[in-house]
């Protein structure tokens, strides 16, 4: 349990020896870390009257009280300088020394992955006075086995890897001596490999006519997803002078990039009609506009809509009509485009610069995997001496002998 410290358990509560020789008051604290209590003394012989000696005693008896119900313990000084922290204090100053110098959306999945960790203490029945050398191996080992039962194993990595680089600052910072989250393995590839879901042609077909008549706005976001292979996140922060229509592309600005890199998208012939539809009228406004209290408008507006309402949109109003089978998501459009496209013969370098792909390796990923032969392949001729039908020589088999 992660709690504020206990008395009798963590310590022993001070008492005043009276002894021939000399009086002074001793307390036990726990030692984090062998576990085993530890004898301190407090000396009050300087005073030389009875009277004197009980005043002192009194007071050093009621401020080591104090201090060691509030979590304070002498051999703190040992493990680290500022080991006598609460835990809340030094998360908050996490926060702080990150909010100078991230970005506000990964300030904001930083601040997510604490209080994940936050509600996980609290129900370990940590408190405001937990104190942060109070975190052990064990504390981290049942964190991520709590983990273990709600994410999938690709965003369990990402929950380690955050954690580790979390107390990693911590610990830099002198609040604890060795950080707890280090030691554990990722999880495998072959666990952590994404399972790609992609709509079939006829789901297509639902999907853009149903939107075509019941919201043409949302019907243009997914065509900037699924053609242009824009992030959601990236379309709900598009201005209206992002999309110029007279050049066929879309700018992604590198503030509002996910990796940071400028990018400009093709807009295919075929998403033209569609996107012709939207009110571009004002340059300075965002396309997609956030309209509280309507979640089916998307209309352009001083204010970006958000990635959650696109996602509440989905599946509040797209899934019960269109009735996808599991596993189709919004963002399955950008996985389907991708592949689509590829598999319509476009060069992969092309299709990497319009997926904003860090590189080819990523890209190919999406490369449609089919037990049938393929017919450009079939009509390739690279055997030398013995051509292929169809270039007006004669076909011969290729004979495969054993040399002696």
């Amino acid at each position: 349990m992660l709690s504020q410290p206990r008395a009798f358990v963590d310590f022993t509560p001070p008492r005043l020896h009276k002894g021939a020789k000399e009086w002074y008051v001793y307390y036990y604290v726990r030692n984090p870390e062998t576990g085993k209590m530890k004898r301190f003394r407090v000396k009050v012989n300087r005073y030389h009257s009875v009277k004197e000696k009980l005043a002192a005693a009194r007071a050093v008896i009621a401020a080591l009280s104090e201090k060691l119900a509030l979590g304070w313990n002498p051999l703190f000084e040992h493990i680290a300088p500022k080991a006598g922290t609460p835990a809340y204090e030094v998360f908050d100053a996490f926060e702080r020394a990150k909010a100078k110098e991230m970005e506000k959306q990964s300030l904001a999945s930083y601040r997510s992955y604490v209080n994940c960790f936050r509600k996980w203490m609290i129900g370990r029945g940590a408190t405001q006075r937990t104190l942060i050398s109070s975190i052990t191996h064990e504390h981290a080992r049942a964190y991520l086995d709590y983990l273990d039962d709600i994410v999938s194993p690709a965003t369990w990595n990402n929950y380690l890897s955050f954690m580790v680089t979390f107390f990693t600052w911590i610990r830099k910072k002198g609040y604890i001596k060795d950080n707890p989250f280090e030691g554990f393995d990722r999880k495998p590839k072959r666990l952590t490999k994404k399972k790609r879901h992609m709509f079939d042609a006829e789901q297509l077909e639902t999907l853009f006519s149903y939107l075509a008549k019941e919201n043409p706005e949302f019907l243009s976001i997914c065509l900037l997803c699924y053609c242009c292979f824009i992030r959601p996140k990236e379309i709900s922060l598009l201005r209206c002078s992002d999309i110029d229509l007279e050049k066929q592309v879309v700018h992604v600005s590198e503030e509002i990039a996910k990796n940071d890199n400028e990018s400009f998208r093709t807009i295919p012939d075929a998403a033209m009609p569609a996107l012709r539809k939207l009110d571009l009228s004002h340059p300075e406004w965002f396309a997609f506009g956030y309209h509280a209290g309507n979640a089916k408008d998307f209309t352009p507006g001083k204010t970006p809509t958000t990635q959650k309402k696109i996602g509440h949109f989905w599946r509040r109003f797209v899934e019960p009509v269109c009735k996808f089978g599991k596993g189709i998501s919004f963002y399955s459009l950008k996985d389907t485009g991708i592949t689509r496209t590829l598999s319509e013969g476009v060069a992969l370098n092309f299709v990497q610069q319009q997926a904003d792909h860090s590189s080819p390796a990523i890209t190919g990923i999406y490369v449609a995997k089919t037990a049938l032969a393929i017919e450009k392949l079939k009509g390739v001729d690279i055997m030398p001496g013995h051509p292929l039908p169809g270039k007006g020589h004669n076909h011969r088999t290729l004979e495969l002998t054993d040399e002696k």
